[in-house]
């Protein structure tokens, strides 16, 4: 299985849809825990939506920290390191997402978003950056539907 890193250049405020939760071992239902380094997986549910794109995507990210991630369900989010990999198990496949850390994003009222001025991260890398396109007005129906 090969990580590629994910580009999220596009992504219209990616926003946690959900509070972060520990990754619990299937057959114990334990928290996962890494011997080694005391640290922790971490799944987000996050909604991303690609600019151009009208709907979003609801996706579950790992992240790894000693403690749980400071953001919460509504956040928009940065996510620093997205990596990706495709798996395949038991004739089943998908893609698992992971990200180096995640960071809570704050608006400065001018309708683009900018990381807030003590960023949180689970790793204390710092986030990429975000950039969001202004805001636009309600959007006019399109032929055939309604507003």
């Amino acid at each position: 299985m090969q990580n590629v890193r994910v580009d999220v250049g596009d992504w219209i405020r990616p926003r946690l849809i959900a509070d972060p939760e520990p990754v619990v071992d299937f057959d114990t239902g334990e928290i996962k825990i890494n011997p080694k380094t005391g640290e922790r997986d971490y799944r987000l549910s996050v909604a991303v939506r690609q600019e151009g794109q009208r709907r979003a995507s609801a996706i579950e990210i790992k992240v790894r920290g000693t403690h749980a991630p400071d953001v919460s369900e509504g956040d928009v989010i940065a996510l620093a390191g997205l990596m990706v990999t495709h798996w395949e198990q038991n004739g089943r496949s998908g893609l698992a997402f992971r990200a180096e850390s995640v960071t809570r994003v704050t608006s400065d009222g001018a309708g683009d978003a900018a990381p807030s001025a003590a960023p949180r991260t689970t790793s204390g890398a710092q986030p990429a950056p975000v950039s969001t396109p202004p805001a636009s007005g309600p959007r006019s129906a399109k032929g055939g539907e309604s507003a």
